[in-house]
């Protein structure tokens, strides 16, 4: 078993008997081996208890990224992930041969078609993932594409403005007139 931090534990101790909470002789040992369970994470799991006012010791959250910031993803998740768009690209290429679409504009109403259905089914597990897929996919068919093609179809410019926003048009019309 880990030793315990005694500097986390005086730290502990002081916090609850700050908040007229003081560890009971009964439970002093029970509580102590509780926290050298935590190992290196001692320190964090009392400061994580002080923070919140929390009257026991509990396993540190886990972090949420800010609005707008990607979580972090394991080595283990990359893999799967990549994996898996390899195998969404081998069977978008099969869909693709199976209706005969050879051109980048085909191809982006396709995927047009495709956001139409994620977007239907925006509850299920992994919907982020396949929709930054489908904006990866979508930006490299677009930079393959005349621009004013893609302006000129109404449903490709409606996708566009889903998966990029105004900017995206406004990039398209850029490439349109340079």
């Amino acid at each position: 078993m880990n030793e315990l931090d005694q500097e986390a534990w005086d730290r502990w101790v002081a916090f609850r008997k700050a908040i007229r909470k003081p560890i009971k002789t009964v439970s002093e040992q029970a509580m102590k081996i509780k926290l050298q369970r935590y190992g290196t994470d001692q320190a964090a799991v009392v400061d994580q208890s002080i923070a919140n006012q929390w009257q026991g010791l509990f396993d540190l959250k886990k972090e949420k990224p800010a609005p707008g910031e990607k979580p972090q993803k394991s080595t283990m998740q990359v893999a799967a992930d990549q994996v898996r768009f390899t195998q969404d690209s081998d069977r978008a290429a099969s869909e693709w041969s199976k209706h005969g679409v050879a051109d980048a504009l085909g191809k982006l109403r396709l995927v047009e078609a495709t956001l139409a259905r994620y977007q239907m089914r925006s509850e299920e597990h992994g919907h982020l993932e396949r929709m930054e897929w489908l904006r990866e996919r979508a930006g490299q068919l677009l930079r393959d594409v005349a621009p004013g093609d893609a302006l000129g179809d109404l449903r490709i410019l409606c996708m566009v403005r889903s998966l990029f926003g105004e900017r995206g048009v406004t990039r398209l019309r850029e490439r349109s007139r340079g």
